[in-house]
């Protein structure tokens, strides 16, 4: 496969997207693919950059102004035209390299991030599955990066992933399972995993936690998991609670939400795709929550997809 030689870094070409209109670019440079205010808003996103609704300068990973470059490139050999950012710091954000990049991907109508990093990078060729192969350099030590079916990393390269507007696929096994456990809040105890909300020594029923289902709740392109955790102890009448945890674009899994109940996940959604929860527990209503960007809050009561009067408390 021909090899393809790109600097990652300050050198990469300049490029300021204006989100009041259509990206714009260096017209001797690159050509820009045209995108809505909407679309560039989700590419800053996916990049690491996320620009508030007012449209103000994007953020860094530090939650400062930052002002990233970004050039568009082929990534992973699709002939679609995919994102790199970079970006320069002198406020401590980036460490000693006083540098990041990150990349994302365009698949379908939607960007994914893939992966950012301080410090600098080359890309040395492609994979077997055409993505790019980059030596990444931080603090004056250099490592391979590599796709590994759902991000870069310095771990060998997986198989590629399955087209877009399919969900990546989770390796199973127990590293699998411990980290969306651990992300959760649960600790591995001789009877499972389990969250601390238990006291045998009142006799109280206890199901340790378990993994109740893993997909892509809110079409982002990263896979979720519910964990669910039974007992009387801590969850009374209802006797569960359930925690939703969220893969990253570095691999990690991170915890979302936390409640007392079943969860029913519904086809009206929240901020960025998050699907409603109608948690279930005692009685004949139930509260709906829907996700406004930084957490599930209460929207409505209703049983079996009407509304209902909520019992009196």
């Amino acid at each position: 496969m021909a090899k393809r030689t790109l600097a990652l870094g300050m050198s990469a070409s300049a490029m300021l997207l204006q989100i009041a209109a259509h990206a714009q670019v260096q017209p001797e440079r690159q050509v820009t693919p045209q995108m809505s205010r909407t679309e560039a808003m989700a590419l800053y996103a996916a990049g690491g950059f996320p620009i508030s609704a007012d449209g103000k300068s994007p953020k860094n990973r530090c939650g400062k102004p930052a002002n990233p470059r970004i050039i568009f490139i082929d990534i992973n050999g699709d002939k679609v035209k995919d994102a790199l950012f970079t970006d320069g710091d002198t406020g401590g954000c980036y460490g000693p390299d006083r540098r990041y990049f990150s990349l994302a991907v365009k698949e379908g109508a939607k960007w994914r991030g893939i992966g950012g990093w301080t410090g600098t990078a080359q890309a040395v060729g492609s994979d077997k599955g055409g993505w790019l192969s980059i030596v990444w350099t931080s603090n004056g030590k250099s490592k391979p990066l590599a796709y590994n079916g759902t991000s870069y990393s310095t771990e060998v390269a997986a198989p590629p992933p399955p087209g877009p507007g399919v969900t990546r696929p989770v390796p199973a096994g127990a590293a699998r399972d411990t980290a969306i456990f651990t992300a959760a809040g649960f600790k591995k105890t001789k009877r499972g995993w389990e969250s601390g909300c238990d006291d045998p020594s009142v006799g109280s029923v206890y199901e340790p936690g378990t993994i109740d289902q893993i997909k892509d709740l809110n079409g982002d392109g990263y896979p979720d998991a519910v964990v669910i955790e039974g007992g009387s102890y801590c969850y009374g009448n209802t006797g569960q609670s359930f925690t939703i945890v969220s893969q990253q674009a570095n691999g990690s899994w991170k915890k979302l939400y936390m409640s007392v109940g079943i969860p029913e996940f519904l086809a009206t959604k929240g901020v960025s795709g998050w699907p409603d929860i109608s948690i279930g527990g005692p009685g004949f209503c139930f509260p709906v929550r829907r996700w406004n960007g930084r957490d599930y809050i209460d929207n409505r009561w209703a049983y079996e997809g009407k509304p209902c009067r909520p019992p009196a408390m």
